[in-house]
């Protein structure tokens, strides 16, 4: 988008696409409150849980990679679109039997996921004139406002009609992606975003994107998982904790204390699209995982209240989740030519070693009667991540980001 365009230029198509944002990661975390049903229906044990856990996380995560690289070579706006129409089949997982197809439906699903990120996020960051923070954390809001409702709507439906219930989804998801690229003119959007630097120079290859960050690449990549090693296994530790006999919740209330910690990762999201400004990227990225080691402790605790434990997953959503557009305005500003692989490195890949990490630790306590002592493993992860944050070089300003 040009300097001189006027709010109503961006203003909503990024809300389209924001939304858009919505029903994709709305459609992701249908699965949130289901962990152990599906444990139980399809009699999976540990080593299957584990692969449960991988074959959720591990195709959005690494797909992105893919994508991400092939948005910084030309436009892929049909993503924008093909993308969340895919990401739907996880939506019917209810209406299989087998495990292979089980396994497969989250494949293709977590794919379609996956393949919208990095086009969305890209576009979402060019839109706001000098403000790429800002127009990140607008999306990422949109992304978030998805996760949280993607527990509550699946508890309700599945406590009324079971798993088979979750293909209601479908239909509805089906028709506002269309009205929202239509409204939002997404396609035209996203073209728009990739004319300047095409102007200006021939795709980069993917040697070049790298070339002398290979070293940051990693760097960053293992900062920005350790980082996400909780938010990847609290569903799940949720999930199995309130379900438990002690704690009695049914599967609509686990889906609304999974989406308070959500929620609150909205509110940061939203309080960073207002407040945020360029050059406060690596003071979050240090700081933020360490803010949230208290409430791990607090949450590990044999004797914790209830309502300390449930309350302490607001403040924890807010630092740990709710701030992440800084982590990857950060890795935009590092990777001038390569915005998708950037932000597959910090939203996609991330995620997936974060699973990956987090899989078998989780798993593990799942079986024993505290799955809570997860989160006191988990502390050493955040302690890595802002120490490791602490000695990464500032963020580099850009023509699209101003104060």
């Amino acid at each position: 988008m040009n300097d001189d365009s006027g709010p109503r230029e961006w203003l909503v198509p990024l809300i389209c696409l924001s939304l858009t944002h919505t029903l994709v990661d709305t459609c992701a975390l249908s699965i949130s409150p289901l962990w152990k049903r599906l444990d139980d229906t399809f009699s999976l044990g540990q080593a299957g849980i584990v692969m449960l856990f991988i074959a959720q996380s591990m195709p959005t995560s690494f797909s992105q990679m893919v994508f991400g690289y092939i948005r910084d070579r030309k436009p892929t706006p049909m993503l924008l679109w093909t993308g969340p129409l895919v990401a739907i089949l996880l939506t019917t997982i209810g209406l299989v039997n087998q495990t292979y197809v089980l396994f497969g439906l989250l494949i293709a699903g977590g794919i379609g996921v996956g393949a919208f990120h990095p086009e969305a996020a890209v576009t979402a960051a060019k839109l706001i004139p000098g403000q790429r923070a800002r127009g990140l954390s607008t999306f990422m809001f949109g992304g978030s406002l998805g996760l949280a409702l993607g527990p509550i709507l699946s508890g309700i439906v599945t406590d009324q009609w079971g798993l088979r219930g979750l293909a209601v989804f479908a239909i509805p998801v089906f028709a506002c992606v269309f009205v929202l690229r239509r409204i939002g003119r997404l396609h035209q959007i996203s073209r728009d975003t990739h004319v300047e630097p095409l102007a200006a120079q021939c795709p980069p290859a993917f040697s070049e994107i790298m070339s002398g960050r290979c070293t940051f690449a990693i760097a960053l990549l293992l900062i920005c998982s350790l980082r996400l090693v909780p938010n990847m296994a609290m569903d799940k530790i949720l999930d199995y904790t309130l379900s438990a006999d002690d704690w009695g919740f049914s599967r609509t209330q686990v889906g609304l204390v999974q989406s308070l910690f959500l929620s609150a990762a909205s509110i940061g999201m939203g309080v960073m699209a207002v407040w945020f400004r360029p050059g406060w990227e690596k003071p979050f990225m240090v700081a933020c995982p360490l803010c949230g080691i208290p409430f791990l402790c607090l949450m590990g605790w044999n004797d914790c209240p209830r309502w300390l434990f449930i309350g302490s997953l607001i403040p924890m959503g807010v630092v740990l989740w709710g701030t992440s557009p800084a982590v990857v305005s950060y890795a935009q500003q590092h990777f001038p030519r390569g915005a998708g692989t950037a932000s597959a490195i910090t939203m996609g890949m991330s995620w997936g070693v974060a699973g990956l990490i987090q899989a078998p630790i989780t798993s593990y306590f799942l079986k024993t009667e505290r799955a809570t002592l997860a989160l006191w493993a988990f502390i050493p992860f955040l302690v890595l991540s802002g120490l490791g944050a602490a000695l990464m070089p500032s963020a580099l300003p850009t023509s699209d980001d101003k104060v």
